[in-house]
């Protein structure tokens, strides 16, 4: 397995021989993928089409923007692949140092870590250490408690919320003693366990025979396995892989951003956008003249102010006598009401951009 072969290529526990040992599986499984894949070359060209689409290639060239597609589409197919060699990794290794009860059914299969030894699942765990703890409640307990005694001189009527109490502790205990239902609840949640029992049904059929299996391909093999197996190993071990594929993912397609962003000179509206930056704003602003022409203001800033006072001297203190004309508000000297408590260059509006549209007539 991928245990057995990380301790055979570095028993020493050595950091740069873990680099070399994760970067030669990957080019290993990724050469597989495209020579022998299918769902997962198919996959794989999906993610090459989505990245190359997404791509802006408005300032770059055609080859650059298909390389560096190309690149970006790769990078997330090894990272993927990267985090699969891990979970299988510690998949392995839970079973080999017998953390999950897995019965092996197979003992003639040399050198494989994915038949390891008996250990206690969830269950076997609760029923050892914790069961016992149910003691201290007695509706949980003894058929014979005095719990629910009926106290001498008390009408039965009275005795309705006692009974109802009694009912609702017989159905508890019913469904501890006979119904498997914390077994089922517990097994559910047992997903080493569920990925332990897995991989050992598969590892029994793909490397029968003592035949060698890590990092296989044999079509013919895998058709021995029942879809169920297939199915209850490959839905356990995604939630393991979405914890640990969902951030280093993220940090790629945030590297390759900033790549593009400053190499490039691509991508701005994804870039600045995915920053989430509350300064660097701009708005529009559009001006008819006496001509019928329109005018189109671009104003920017490059700072946005966070802290506000009130203007001392805003026209609108001198309401009553402006109520009085007809001057529109945005012609007053001082309109804001508000202000930046300090003053800062970099709080003044900028003319970014300026266009007139004409007039036609007609």
């Amino acid at each position: 397995g991928v245990y057995d072969d990380y301790l055979e290529y570095n028993p020493d526990h050595r950091p740069l021989n873990l680099v070399t040992f994760v970067a030669s599986r990957v080019a290993t499984l990724l050469s597989q993928l495209f020579i022998s894949g299918r769902l997962s070359l198919v996959f794989s060209f999906v993610v090459i089409i989505l990245t190359y689409l997404f791509t802006d290639w408005s300032n770059v060239k055609t080859s650059t923007h298909l390389c560096w597609s190309l690149l970006h589409a790769l990078t997330h197919i090894c990272t993927a692949l990267t985090c699969l060699l891990f979970v299988e990794c510690m998949a392995e290794f839970v079973v080999s140092e017998g953390l999950v009860a897995v019965p092996r059914t197979n003992v003639d299969v040399p050198n494989q870590s994915c038949l390891g030894g008996l250990a206690s699942s969830i269950f076997d765990e609760y029923t050892t250490h914790f069961s016992h703890t149910l003691d201290d409640f007695p509706f949980l307990n003894a058929t014979n408690s005095t719990f629910f005694a009926e106290p001498p001189g008390l009408f039965p009527s009275c005795r309705f919320d006692e009974r109802l109490y009694e009912r609702v502790s017989n159905t508890l205990r019913w469904m501890q003693e006979e119904a498997p239902l914390l077994k089922t609840a517990l097994a559910i949640f047992d997903l080493p366990g569920t990925i332990g029992l897995a991989h050992v049904q598969m590892c029994e059929k793909l490397c029968s025979d003592g035949a060698y299996c890590t990092y296989s391909n044999d079509f013919m093999k895998y058709q021995q396995i029942d879809r169920v197996t297939i199915l209850k190993y490959l839905a356990a071990i995604s939630f393991y892989f979405v914890v640990f594929a969902v951030p280093i993912a993220g940090h790629a397609f945030g590297t390759w951003l900033a790549l593009t962003l400053n190499v490039l000179n691509s991508q701005y509206n994804e870039g600045f956008s995915s920053l989430r930056l509350e300064h660097w704003k701009n708005f529009l602003r559009m001006h008819v003249d006496e001509n019928g022409d329109l005018e189109i203001f671009s104003i920017g800033l490059h700072r946005v102010p966070k802290k506000w006072v009130k203007d001392p001297l805003w026209s609108g203190n001198n309401f009553e006598n402006i109520k009085k004309t007809t001057t529109p508000s945005w012609s007053w000297k001082r309109p804001s009401m508000w202000i930046p408590e300090r003053n800062s260059k970099k709080f003044i509006p900028l003319v970014v951009d300026h266009t007139k549209l004409k007039r036609v007539n007609g």
